[in-house]
C-alpha cells in the first residue's frame, strides 16, 4: 500500500510559498498532506512579490472568486486596524460586530453562517454553571490577550495549550450538507518563545489552493502580527497544515497559464538568490 508523504514548503516570501503550493497540488499533490511554513522574514509580515500577487488577483477576478485581500479580510480587518491607529481588541471587535458584520451579512448570503473574525471575537457555546446550562459568547482574541497580560503582571507565562482559537463550531456547522463553504479553517494555535517571538499555526481539513490559499496565508499572517503587537511580541513564523489540499475552481487553461508564469517567476527568484550568495 502506497503511503503518501506530507509535502513541506518553507519560504520567507509569501508569494513564493503559495506558488510552490499551487504547483505541487496542480501536479498531482491533492492526495498529500500539505505543510506551508513561512520563516525568516525581516519585517512584521512576510514579503510578497507584486507580480505574483497581481497575477493571482487577475485570475481570481476572471473566475469570479474573491480577491486576495477580500479573503484575508474574512480572517481579520487588518487594514482597518492599521488605519485607525492600532486600537485594542475590544474596540476593534465592537466596531466589527456592531457596525460592519450586519452589512456583510446583508450584502452576501455566503456570510449568513458568519465570518472567521466573527468566530474569533464572538464564539458562542454552552457552559454549565452551578448545575445550570448558560449560553456564553466568548471573544477568543480578547481572552488570549487578557490571559497573557495577567500572566505578565504576575511574572509568568500562560500555558501554551490555552492559546488556541476555534473556528469550527459543531452546533452550527454539523449540518450534514454535501458542500459547505464555511468554515474551512478549523483551528488556530499560538506558540511563544522566551526570546519574545510569536508563531501562529493554522489547521485546515481541506483547502482550495487556487481559490483561497493565498488570501488565507495573508490573513493569518496579518492576524499573527495583530496578536504579536497586542502581546508585546514579534511575529516571526506562520505554519499552515492542510490535511487534504484541493486545487479549487478556475479552468485547466487558466491553471496551466498560471503554472507557466509561476515557474518562470520562481526561477528568477532562485537565480537572484544564487547570485546574492555568490557575492
Amino acid at each position: 500500500m502506497k503511503t503518501n508523504i506530507p509535502k513541506t514548503i518553507s519560504e520567507s516570501n509569501l508569494s513564493l510559498a503559495w506558488a510552490e503550493a499551487f504547483l505541487h497540488v496542480l501536479n498531482g499533490g491533492e492526495s498529500d498532506c500539505l505543510v506551508v511554513a513561512l520563516r525568516d522574514f525581516p519585517d512584521a509580515l512576510p514579503p510578497q512579490d507584486n507580480l505574483i500577487a497581481s497575477a493571482v488577483d487577475e485570475a481570481l477576478g476572471k473566475a469570479e472568486i474573491p480577491l486576495i485581500k477580500q479573503t484575508a479580510f474574512t480572517i481579520v480587518p487588518y487594514e482597518r486596524w492599521l488605519r485607525t491607529g492600532k486600537p485594542d481588541i475590544v474596540t476593534l471587535s465592537d466596531w466589527y460586530l456592531t457596525a460592519l458584520l450586519p452589512r456583510l451579512k446583508a450584502r452576501c448570503t455566503k456570510n449568513r453562517y458568519g465570518t472567521y473574525f466573527e468566530r474569533l471575537v464572538g464564539y458562542s457555546g454552552l457552559r454549565t454553571v452551578s448545575g445550570r446550562e448558560e449560553v456564553r459568547t466568548i471573544n477568543q482574541l480578547e481572552f488570549v490577550i487578557s490571559l497573557w497580560k495577567k500572566g505578565e503582571e504576575k511574572g509568568r507565562r500562560p500555558r501554551r495549550s490555552a492559546l488556541q482559537l476555534a473556528c469550527f463550531d459543531p452546533a452550527k456547522d454539523d449540518t450534514g450538507s454535501a458542500l459547505a463553504g464555511f468554515p474551512c479553517l478549523q483551528q488556530i494555535s499560538l506558540t511563544y518563545h522566551e526570546s519574545g517571538t510569536l508563531e501562529l499555526n493554522a489547521f485546515y481539513p481541506t483547502q482550495y489552493v487556487f481559490d483561497r490559499a493565498y488570501g488565507n496565508y495573508l490573513g493569518l499572517c496579518q492576524l499573527g502580527h495583530f496578536l504579536a503587537d497586542q502581546l508585546g511580541l514579534k511575529f516571526t513564523a506562520f505554519t499552515c497544515f492542510v490535511a487534504h489540499p484541493e486545487l479549487g475552481h478556475g479552468n485547466q487553461s487558466s491553471h496551466a497559464k498560471m503554472a507557466a508564469f509561476l515557474r518562470e517567476r520562481i526561477a528568477t527568484f532562485r537565480a537572484s538568490e544564487t547570485a546574492e550568495v555568490s557575492k
